[in-house]
């Protein structure tokens, strides 16, 4: 099917439309081979009504043409819709967003993961906006964040809780290195065995073995991009 099968037709009306006289507009028509609109007014002067009277005119004359488009192109896409028939969800496509929906929650459940706004009560942030610290390293990219039902979460494990709490010095590098994964895979991928982890889960390794979780993240990026 052609791409421009919904393109408005080219039209060849020209709308041309006249203020002034009526001796001097009729003088013009009487020269002219093609049907005639004429709106007419008795009014004369210079008054505010008789201006604003031949203003909305005008303006109405100019959205005729679009409006008339916008409303046959309306009724063709209802059409359309009403005879396509509805194509229903395959299984597999199902199947993958339930196991989506219960590694997602797997994840939530697993209590490696906190509100911005938890995790700054318990270090003792700014009480006024206990949230800000959270976001400004995720925008830093020094720490990631999953998403759900509108709030977001950040992994525990990648924070550094001994002293002045801040995200893992490593974690910046290795989000950098998965930067093609979103934040759901990414939280996957750090709570998945690795098999050069000798099947241990990277978000297990990040503070005693930060260079191989390092390394497992570069094979990771390297699989994906020749994948």
């Amino acid at each position: 099917m052609s791409s421009n099968f919904l393109a408005t037709p080219h039209r060849h009306q020209e709308w041309n439309v006249q203020e002034g006289e009526a001796q001097e507009i009729a003088s013009g028509l009487e020269k002219s081979g093609g049907r005639t609109l004429v709106f007419v007014s008795y009014a004369r002067g210079e008054d505010e009504w008789t201006k604003t009277f031949f203003q909305t005119l005008t303006r109405a004359s100019g959205l005729i043409e679009s409006l008339i488009d916008k409303r046959q192109t309306e009724r063709l896409e209802a059409l359309i819709e009403a005879i396509t028939p509805d194509v229903p969800v395959s299984w597999n496509r199902l199947t993958e967003a339930s196991m989506l929906a219960q590694a997602k929650e797997g994840i939530l459940e697993s209590h490696d993961f906190a509100k911005a706004s938890e995790i700054a009560k318990a270090l003792g942030f700014s009480k006024t906006n206990p949230s800000s610290q959270p976001n400004r390293w995720k925008k830093a990219g020094l720490i990631f964040a999953v998403s759900y039902k509108r709030t977001d979460f950040y992994p525990l494990y990648a924070l550094d809780l001994t002293e002045r709490a801040k995200p893992l010095p490593v974690m910046q590098t290795i989000l950098n290195i998965l930067r093609e994964k979103d934040d759901w895979q990414k939280a996957f991928w750090f709570s998945s065995m690795n098999t050069y982890l000798k099947n241990k889960m990277p978000k297990d390794l990040l503070k005693s073995k930060p260079q191989e979780v390092l390394r497992a993240a570069e094979i990771e990026a390297a699989g994906v991009q020749h994948g």
